[in-house]
C-alpha cells in the first residue's frame, strides 16, 4: 500500500477552510455493484476508511452537553483466522451529566477486512447501576453466533452488528429513495436491518457545515449511543460517507452525537 500512495485533498465544507491530505490507492478503481465495495485491480480491497480514522462526538441531550463519544477503526487483528478491522465505539458521559445518570459503554466489533462481516463483537455497558459484559463469536463456517455461556444461536449470511452495520453502509452508493437491508444479529436475535435513505441535508457542526445524505435504520432490536427506539445517522454525501451526526431515539426524549474532530487514518 505505502508504494501506491497518492496525495488526496479534503476542502471542509463552509466554515472550515483548511486541507487535510489523504492518501489513497486509486489504480483501476471500479465499483463492484455486486458486493458494494471498492475494488482495484489486483483484488485488493480499498474501503472509504483506514485503520488510525477517529471519530470524535459531542453528546448532546437536548440543550444540555452530556459528553463525548468516539468511533475509531483502531488495527488490523487476526481473529479466527482472518484479518479484521477492530472497530471501536466508547460513550461517556461527562461529571455533570454523571451527577444524574453515569454512562461508560464500549461496543468493539471485529469485522473481515474482505467483506466487512462481523467475525466477534463486543459490548462493555455501564450504566448507572447496570453492567453488562459480553463477547460473542461469529462462526462464519457453521453460522453460528456463539454466547459466553455456550449457547449458540443461527446466524444468516453476512450478518453483521450495528457498528459493522455503520461501516458497511460507508460503501455504499446511496441514493435517496432506495432503501438497504443488511442482516444484522444482536442479543440472540436475528434481524433483516431495513435501512431507509430518506433525503439530502446540511448540517451544522463543531466542524462546520456538512452536505450530507440522511439515513435511519430501523433499530429496534438493536442499540447503539443509547438507542432503544430508533436511530439516524447522516453521512457526508461523498465517497467517504464519514457519520457527522448520530441522533438516537429515547424512552424520554433524544440524545445527538455531533461531529467535533476528525484523525484521518493512513
Amino acid at each position: 500500500m505505502n508504494n501506491r500512495k497518492i496525495q488526496w485533498q479534503w476542502q471542509w465544507a463552509g466554515a472550515v477552510n483548511c486541507y487535510c491530505n489523504w492518501r489513497l490507492l486509486l489504480l483501476f478503481v471500479n465499483w463492484s455493484a455486486l458486493g458494494g465495495s471498492w475494488v482495484i485491480a489486483d483484488a485488493q480491497e480499498i474501503f472509504p476508511f483506514s485503520v488510525g480514522e477517529k471519530i470524535i462526538y459531542s453528546v448532546e441531550f437536548g440543550f444540555v452537553h452530556a459528553g463525548e463519544a468516539t468511533m475509531e477503526v483502531r488495527e488490523i487483528v487476526e481473529v479466527d483466522g482472518m484479518d479484521c478491522y477492530h472497530l471501536v465505539s466508547e460513550e461517556e458521559t461527562n461529571p455533570f451529566f454523571s451527577m444524574f445518570f453515569r454512562i461508560e459503554d464500549r461496543f468493539e466489533s471485529y469485522i473481515d477486512t474482505t467483506n466487512l462481516v462481523t467475525v466477534r463483537y463486543e459490548k462493555h455497558i455501564r450504566e448507572g447501576k447496570y453492567k453488562n459484559d459480553s463477547v460473542v463469536r461469529f462462526d462464519l463456517d457453521s453460522l453460528q453466533a456463539i454466547y459466553p455461556n455456550g449457547h449458540k444461536v443461527e446466524i444468516r449470511p453476512n450478518a453483521r452488528d450495528i457498528i459493522a452495520t455503520i461501516y458497511y453502509l460507508r460503501t455504499l452508493d446511496l441514493q435517496v429513495g432506495d432503501t438497504v437491508f443488511v442482516e444484522n444479529h444482536t442479543d440472540g436475535k436475528n434481524t433483516l436491518l431495513e435501512v431507509a435513505v430518506l433525503k439530502r441535508e446540511e448540517v451544522k457542526t463543531p466542524l462546520g457545515k456538512f452536505q450530507t445524505i440522511l439515513v435511519q435504520p430501523d433499530v429496534k432490536e438493536a442499540k447503539v449511543f443509547g438507542s432503544r427506539k430508533g436511530l439516524k445517522i447522516w453521512f457526508t454525501d461523498d465517497e467517504w460517507k464519514i457519520p457527522v451526526k448520530i441522533e438516537s431515539e429515547l424512552a424520554f426524549g433524544s440524545i445527538q452525537a455531533v461531529i467535533k474532530d476528525l484523525q484521518f487514518g493512513d
